[in-house]
């Protein structure tokens, strides 16, 4: 599942502007004083609201959408609340006590239940994303992530992809209804469903779609015939290039770029507020997988321990260099090389990157 990035220009260089991350301030790391000040100003908020309610005798009421208490216990700086991600999700076994039209039924209903909850997770999503924290009710208090931070930022980027889908997907289930499920893992590369919405076997469908594109990108890049665009290679790599369904006639080279330099500023923006918010130790492992995604990593049959280690040695290596301008390019380079050769590079060109560069 990977992170939609709909950041405009002017946003994302807000976000450089809040980070201390400025072409005059050539810094590693962002500058924490206002986030850390919008943090403490925000538990205030919590604590004393939630003093108050604990004052009275009514019990605590339950979270929303069948979350426990466990599924509440994470960074809140860094990571959004776990209704941006799809709800768990299992198709129930035959059962031989049934007859076929049971079980078919059974299985039915637990698809329904699937989709009704991840489009109530959009709803929960706008209240926690609009929604002063005075005036959401005591469980969704402990859901609303600490503003101006990177959790803050990733559930108005999640959202609007979600919102933005909902069209599509409700067409869908008007037309094809109890056959939608079959329609939408048949042809992964549309993406029509919200993020909540996706099913783990479209999960892994649109990323094996995207490893296959990944890989034939840096093949052609790698044999370095003729006059290739490395943009244009970069973008697909990050699978922010034309999409499928729009001809290229109409699809501009100037919108491709735009999309490519916000997931650049994106990446370079992200990595210094992981580094600031301590780490990609503080990341759940699914946080894990979506930032490794956007980074154009690819994390089918990859474990924790292992997905933890290439984050860290992506941050590791971005973290050495100061210059934004060049931070850009190193990962440009990053992203065309792979995971299994970062930071195996020989010299280093600033103006170019040429396939004589590589070793």
């Amino acid at each position: 599942m990977r992170t939609p990035i709909l950041l405009s220009a002017h946003r994302a260089a807000a976000h450089y502007r809040l980070l201390g991350l400025t072409k005059s301030h050539h810094a590693a790391l962002p500058n924490s004083t206002l986030i850390a000040h919008s943090h403490l100003h925000f538990q205030h908020r919590f604590n004393s609201s939630s003093s108050s309610s604990s004052s009275s005798s009514s019990p605590q009421p339950p979270l929303p959408l069948n979350l426990t208490p466990q599924d509440i216990q994470y960074n809140k700086t860094l990571n959004p609340p776990p209704t941006t991600r799809p709800p768990p999700f299992s198709i129930p076994e035959n059962n031989p006590s049934l007859s076929l039209p049971r079980n078919l039924l059974a299985k039915g209903k637990a698809i329904l239940t699937f989709y009704k909850t991840g489009l109530k997770s959009i709803l929960v999503n706008r209240r926690l994303c609009y929604t002063p924290l005075d005036s959401l009710p005591e469980p969704l208090k402990q859901l609303k992530p600490y503003p101006d931070t990177r959790a803050a930022l990733i559930l108005k980027s999640r959202l609007r992809h979600d919102l933005g889908r909902l069209m599509p997907l409700s067409l869908i289930l008007l037309v094809c209804a109890e056959f939608t499920p079959v329609v939408i893992l048949g042809a992964p590369n549309l993406k029509v469903t919200p993020l909540t919405c996706r099913m783990p076997r479209e999960v892994e469908a649109i990323r094996g779609r995207d490893r296959a594109v990944r890989k034939r990108a840096r093949e052609l890049y790698g044999k370095g015939e003729g006059e290739v665009d490395v943009d244009v290679v970069v973008g697909e790599v990050l699978r922010v290039g034309r999409p499928r369904f729009v001809p290229g006639w109409i699809y501009p080279g100037v919108m491709r770029k735009g999309k490519l330099e916000r997931r650049l500023a994106w990446i370079v923006a992200d990595d210094a507020m992981i580094v600031q918010g301590g780490g990609e130790g503080e990341l759940v492992v699914e946080e894990v997988r979506v930032a490794l995604e956007e980074r154009g990593v690819d994390v089918l049959g990859k474990g924790e321990e292992e997905l933890r280690g290439l984050l860290r040695k992506w941050l590791e290596i971005t973290a050495q260099v100061e210059d934004l301008d060049v931070r850009r390019e190193v990962v440009k380079r990053m992203v065309l090389q792979g995971e299994e050769r970062w930071g195996r590079w020989e010299r280093w060109e600033e103006s170019k990157l040429t396939v004589e560069g590589w070793i």
